[in-house]
């Protein structure tokens, strides 16, 4: 009988072993999941607020190493369609400045060769694999910035409306039995509820676009010139910085649309405001008042210096007239001076605009 009883307790023990060992997992997996579902709660949020895509994908990359355990570190790479190459946008672990010399075709993609990019899945030893897919002078890039030194990588695709978007790599630097099937699942679990915060974001792009740049041109519409130019008279003010705002107005543009159509006069203003973006530097702002008017900011430019930018864009467009049309253009300037507002930098600038198309016109006649 109490040999019984020893025997009892034994089991007993075994089986309060067994359950406590099941209550820790099963309160390790609630409380994953606990993290999981605040993990794409904040990422939602962020999406909703976010001001730089950039920076956002980032954190998403930061957020997705804290949920996946084996994870070191990891890049993400978008697809550019328009010019056919992937580029990375994010990275933990990497010097991302570097990263984005790099530009990869999809084929050299770990996943296009396991699954055509159709789900995730784990690489083992991916130097190996890198070494024969990709181009010997990307993969020594990479191999000079350590980016090699990897023994596997989880990689996910992200589609956007069945539409190829990008991947994110998880990677581990010191082994190579790092990821599981539950590493596959999960990651897949979490891209999933991502694709549908991209999705938003990507029209909350659309939206702020569609607000901001005049459809025909794609340059600045109206209503951002004039957020853009208080923000440039405050930080004028503040750091003690030059601009010239320059007024433009083209010439004969109604002689254009009465004689060759409206369809032509809409290819002028495009014309000229590709002229413009091509001869102008990335900081400088382009904007369409309306009409056949538009305004500049030069930025670090005197009244000098915008004249002779003028007289350049003049000489470019009498070089390269639009099929038969010679393009010309009137053209008022005002240097930023400090105590100026923003009515009075408009109006001085509109005026000179003016007074210069009056004398135009003197002189022809």
């Amino acid at each position: 009988m109490r040999d019984f009883f020893i025997l009892l307790s034994f089991f007993l023990s075994i089986m309060l072993f067994l359950m406590h060992k099941r209550y820790i997992k099963s309160k390790q997996k609630f409380q994953r999941e606990v993290d999981l579902n605040s993990l794409l709660i904040e990422i939602s949020k962020e999406f909703t607020a976010y001001k730089d895509k950039y920076k956002l994908l980032k954190k998403i990359l930061i957020d997705t190493l804290k949920i996946i355990n084996e994870g070191e570190a990891g890049s993400i790479l978008l697809y550019n369609k328009e010019k056919d190459y992937m580029e990375f946008v994010a990275a933990i672990g990497y010097d991302i400045d570097e990263l984005k010399k790099i530009k990869l075709k999809k084929e050299e993609l770990f996943l296009y060769k396991l699954n055509k990019l159709q789900a995730p899945d784990i690489i083992r030893n991916p130097r190996i694999f890198d070494k024969e897919y990709i181009d010997n002078e990307k993969f020594e890039m990479l191999e000079e910035m350590n980016a090699l030194d990897l023994m596997a990588t989880l990689s996910v695709p992200i589609y956007i409306d069945g539409e190829f978007y990008g991947i994110i790599n998880i990677d581990n630097k010191n082994d190579y039995n790092a990821f599981s099937n539950k590493d596959i699942e999960l990651i897949d679990f979490i891209v999933k509820h991502l694709e549908i915060s991209i999705k938003n974001a990507i029209l909350l792009d659309e939206l702020n676009y569609a607000l901001r740049v005049d459809k025909l041109t794609d340059v600045y519409n109206r209503r951002y010139f004039e957020e853009i130019l208080e923000k440039e008279i405050k930080k004028a003010q503040r750091y003690n910085s030059k601009f010239s705002l320059i007024f433009i107005d083209l010439d004969d543009f109604k002689v254009i649309n009465d004689t060759q159509g409206h369809k032509m006069g809409d290819c002028v203003l495009r014309y000229f405001a590709n002229v413009l973006k091509a001869n102008l530097r990335d900081t400088d702002v382009i904007a369409r008042l309306g009409g056949d008017e538009f305004v500049l900011i030069l930025h670090n430019a005197d009244e000098n210096q915008a004249h002779g930018k003028m007289g350049y864009i003049k000489n470019y467009l009498i070089e390269n007239p639009l099929n038969d049309i010679v393009i010309d253009f009137s053209y008022g300037i005002c240097e930023y001076e400090d105590g100026i507002t923003i009515d009075e930098i408009l109006t001085l600038a509109d005026n000179r605009m003016y007074e210069d198309k009056k004398f135009r016109k003197i002189n022809v006649f």
